[in-house]
């Protein structure tokens, strides 16, 4: 049986998941999920647990080194080039999955400090040499990857002009040039599989039918930050909130609070805020609204909480920018992160149910080994 690593910086929840399926498909003996800090501050006021399963190790731990130099596959989501470099010569499998690296507002600036061009670089080559297949996590990452692979081979167009993709909607679906274009090789596309963040399945089983009725109870859980277009959600309900039954709840803390509580205040009682609740309560609340709305730009890497609201059976509405939204959502379900206009409208219709589909930790884990036979 062979024996699978997973190297992260942290013990995530959003990672614990696909650890616990790759343990059913290869055994606990066969794994470890190895990780170089413990959770800070931040993360403990938001739930996150300090108990970690036993087959997770510190990369300082006793064994460690051996396991991220001689396992069968290494599943990374650290820029541990020289590591992947190593095993790449002993033929060993090697997954790299990363976030955005051409993030807004920065973007394709950061190519210009050498340090962050060499990391690129040896990207590319890597996976042009078919030593790692990437694992883009969304598909603004896979446009980045794509973008980073066409501006280091030579294609300087990939600095004003990223290529567009159609991809499979599943964990470890391929991804194409929407359009062919000359020299599209030099995209590695071939190299890179789609990937994302996989949460923990529904502890209840959902009726398919959700209740109708006229009334919206809409939910918002999170960090409140200038990022999180919190303010988009508020201008759609307040602007909507006088001829509809609807309701905004939003759960949580950060810089944004009081600018938001003021906009809010402009709409009457239609928007409530409420104070930050640990991680494990949220699925609960999930299950007492009816749509969860998820306006974040592109700074956000991915958005586990559109997952999660799938998995509890909400309807959900995201912004084209985020990256779990754009993967999964269709575009019946998405709008931008400033367009309060356009969330009205949705707000206003029927939403469309969405399922979760094929982005879950099993599908993932499956795609996973499959692809590492």
């Amino acid at each position: 049986m062979k024996r699978v690593v997973l190297y992260t910086n942290t013990v995530s929840p959003h990672q614990l998941p696909l650890a616990n399926e790759l343990i059913c498909i290869v055994g606990a003996d066969n794994f470890k999920y190895i990780f170089t800090q413990t959770a800070c501050d931040d993360y403990a006021k938001l739930g996150w647990s300090d108990e970690v399963p036993e087959w997770c190790v510190h990369v300082n731990s006793k064994d460690a080194s051996e396991w991220l130099e001689t396992s069968d596959v290494l599943l990374s989501g650290l820029r541990c080039f020289d590591l992947l470099e190593r095993r790449a010569t002993k033929g060993l499998k090697n997954f790299y999955m990363t976030e955005r690296w051409l993030k807004p507002p920065i973007g394709m600036l950061r190519l210009f400090h050498p340090q962050y061009f060499g990391y690129a670089r040896r990207l590319c080559r890597l996976l042009k040499s078919g030593a790692v297949t990437g694992l883009p996590i969304g598909i603004h990452a896979a446009r980045d990857m794509a973008r980073l692979c066409g501006f280091v081979h030579g294609k300087i167009s990939c600095l004003f002009n990223a290529p567009e993709l159609d991809f499979e909607r599943k964990p470890g679906g391929r991804m194409w040039l929407a359009q062919r274009r000359r020299g599209a090789e030099r995209y590695c596309l071939d190299r890179m599989r789609m990937w994302g963040y996989f949460v923990k399945s529904s502890e209840i089983t959902h009726n398919s039918q959700l209740a109708t009725r006229n009334s919206k109870k809409i939910l918002w859980v999170g960090r409140l930050l200038g990022l999180k277009h919190v303010d988009t959600i508020i201008r759609a309900v307040g602007e909507i909130s006088s001829r509809l039954d609807i309701t905004l709840n939003i759960y949580g803390s950060g810089p944004e609070e009081e600018r938001l509580k003021l906009l809010a205040a402009k709409y009457g009682d239609a928007i409530q805020f409420h104070p930050p609740v640990p991680i494990d309560q949220v699925r609960q609340l999930m299950r007492e609204h009816d749509v969860y709305v998820f306006a974040s730009n592109g700074y956000e890497g991915w958005g586990a909480v559109v997952s999660e609201a799938l998995e509890e059976g909400m309807k959900v509405l995201g912004s084209y920018e985020a990256g779990a939204c754009a993967t999964i959502l269709p575009k019946t379900n998405l709008f931008h992160a400033n367009d309060w206009k356009r969330l009205v409208e949705l707000l206003t219709h029927d939403i469309p149910q969405v399922s979760i589909g094929d982005w879950t930790a099993k599908t993932a884990a499956k795609s996973l080994f499959c692809n590492s036979l």
